[in-house]
């Protein structure tokens, strides 16, 4: 059997953790994981040091294939109907990035830095074993965008089941003494601002999901050429997020008094912060329906109102953009933008823009 053929049910735990290690280990040995003095590999459990001075942040994510990704996304057309996307042999890689993203927004989203990353990797026995090099692959990438280049891959675990499922604890830094980015500070008279996407994930994977038969129409083909750029992105907001993991500690230094990610979209994570701080949301209706024109595009391809553009905005998951709130005289950080206003009142979140539903809701969904 040639290696491209080995799978991990033929060659067993050691000959898998071989294999992960020649990926992880050049990676965590390339100056990353300062914190690390045992790492991936080398016994029973990891060992962290946090230098004098800095708080651990921690946190944990499990996505599941069936409930946050099907390997059919990456198949192309054939198995997205009239969406012109090109197959891509990188699924691995994404579900790898995707997986390790969620975890550093919400590090991230604490104002935290993070430091290092510990995998649970379940696997059916007839995964190609190069699927679990790509899959590395992929943490590698999350772990070299700006805001986490020193992000090591500290250790995990492996083990064997019907789908793949990945659990990631991820460790970050804050300093001494600072509370973070806490969902309960927002005060009256705040602005409410946000860093990334609205809606471009939801986008996506109305594309992804889009039912249909393999023909694509002159009309679709033109649409898809006048506006690649547009259902690329959120093709990758949904397949191969890119979190902005240097919003969080800049919005701390700024003076941001609250934050949080938006993985289960603007109204729930904004409800959640309100009522968390005690305090209303007002949306800026205009600038949400200014997001939303952006997602037009992708409408217009899947024959959709443009109604279905303000749902993603507002109800849409797996953005995992940063929302904060800033004293009213503050200097919003680079690529933030007001999205609206903290007032006292009823913990409520306020627009004229209706969605469908309230946001995703990972239990009932």
């Amino acid at each position: 059997m040639s290696d491209d053929q080995l799978t991990v049910g033929a060659v067993g735990e050691d000959a898998v953790l071989a294999a992960m290690m020649e990926v992880v280990g050049p990676h965590s040995a390339g100056g990353r994981g300062e914190w690390v003095r045992t790492g991936a590999g080398e016994d029973d459990a990891a060992v962290l040091s946090p230098p004098r001075g800095v708080q651990t942040v921690m946190t944990v994510d499990t996505m599941s294939e069936g409930q946050d990704f099907r390997r059919e996304w990456w198949l192309g057309p054939e198995s997205l109907g009239a969406t012109p996307y090109e197959p891509s042999e990188e699924w691995p890689m994404d579900v790898g990035t995707k997986a390790a993203a969620q975890n550093l927004s919400d590090i991230n989203a604490m104002g935290a830095v993070p430091e290092a990353l510990l995998v649970s990797l379940t696997l059916p026995p007839g995964t190609p074993l190069a699927w679990v090099q790509d899959f590395y692959r992929g943490i590698i990438r999350a772990c070299q965008a700006p805001g986490a280049e020193n992000c090591s891959i500290a250790g995990g675990d492996l083990g064997s089941g019907e789908t793949i499922s990945v659990t990631i604890t991820a460790v970050g830094g804050l300093p001494e003494g600072s509370p973070g980015l806490l969902r309960s500070r927002a005060r009256a008279g705040d602005t409410l601002a946000v860093c990334g996407g609205l809606g471009d994930a939801a986008a996506g994977l109305a594309l992804l999901e889009r039912p249909g038969d393999e023909t694509v129409s002159g009309q679709e083909l033109g649409l898809w050429e006048a506006h690649s750029e547009t259902f690329r992105r959120c093709l990758l907001a949904q397949t191969h997020p890119q979190p902005p993991l240097t919003a969080g500690p800049a919005a701390l230094a700024a003076g941001a008094t609250a934050g949080m990610d938006l993985s289960d979209g603007l109204l729930r994570d904004a409800q959640r912060l309100a009522a968390a701080s005690g305090v209303r949301i007002q949306l800026d209706d205009a600038a949400l329906a200014a997001e939303a024109v952006h997602l037009e595009p992708v409408a217009e391809l899947l024959g959709l109102a443009a109604s279905s553009c303000r749902d993603w905005v507002l109800t849409g998951g797996e953005d995992y953009s940063l929302l904060a709130t800033f004293p009213e005289d503050a200097a919003l950080p680079d690529g933030f933008r007001s999205i609206g206003r903290v007032e006292v009142g009823d913990p409520q979140v306020r627009t004229g823009l209706r969605g469908v539903g309230e946001g995703w809701d990972s239990l009932l969904s």
